[in-house]
């Protein structure tokens, strides 16, 4: 979405609310972490307000998504947010120094906000998409759902119902031999 600022620009009005609605597969779109797909377009609002000195940007987005759960695999669903606050900058008078990641870059009174916006949504998912806060996963030896309730298989033993993964056995035999001398 382009946005006009020209009104801020020649002082017609000092702030500009906007918001607008962005296909989630756009052309030139950041694409969503592995096995994650956005349901729903990016819903933008904000606004722009001559500060004085400068123009600034407040910007909120939001989309809904689907994601395997990160311990037992169950479809889950959210929402991912972020929010930007930044100065706005024509790209006529910055500086060849001048870092643009530091602003959002207007070019002939016209500022988009598409390709910035989807950006920084992306990288606002959290970095473990979980189901529920407390998910217990599944057992990593018959695979059952353990938010289910327990699977009785022993998680992992090898046939002695103690839960003890048997590569440890040897490191549990040392430990009870210490034990056994220190008394």
């Amino acid at each position: 979405m382009k946005i006009d600022i020209s009104p801020i620009l020649s002082g017609k009005v000092s702030v500009l609310p906007f918001s607008f609605e962005l296909p989630a597969d756009f052309e030139g779109a950041p694409l969503p972490p592995a096995g994650t797909s956005l349901t729903s377009p990016i819903r933008v609002t904000g606004r722009l307000r001559d500060s004085g000195s400068c123009i600034m940007l407040d910007l909120d987005a939001e989309a809904d998504y689907t994601a395997p759960c990160d311990r037992c695999a169950k479809e889950t669903t959210g929402v991912v947010r972020c929010s930007l606050q930044r100065i706005v900058a024509d790209r006529a008078v910055l500086t060849d120094g001048a870092d643009e990641d530091d602003y959002f870059v207007a070019t002939d009174g016209m500022l988009d906000l598409d390709a910035e916006t989807a950006e920084e949504l992306m990288l606002s998912f959290p970095t473990q998409i979980l189901c529920r806060e407390d998910c217990r996963g599944v057992c990593p030896v018959c695979g059952r759902d353990l938010n289910l309730g327990d699977c009785g298989c022993g998680n992992g033993d090898d046939g002695n119902g103690d839960g003890i993964d048997p590569r440890w056995r040897g490191l549990q035999k040392l430990l009870e031999e210490r034990k056994k001398t220190e008394e």
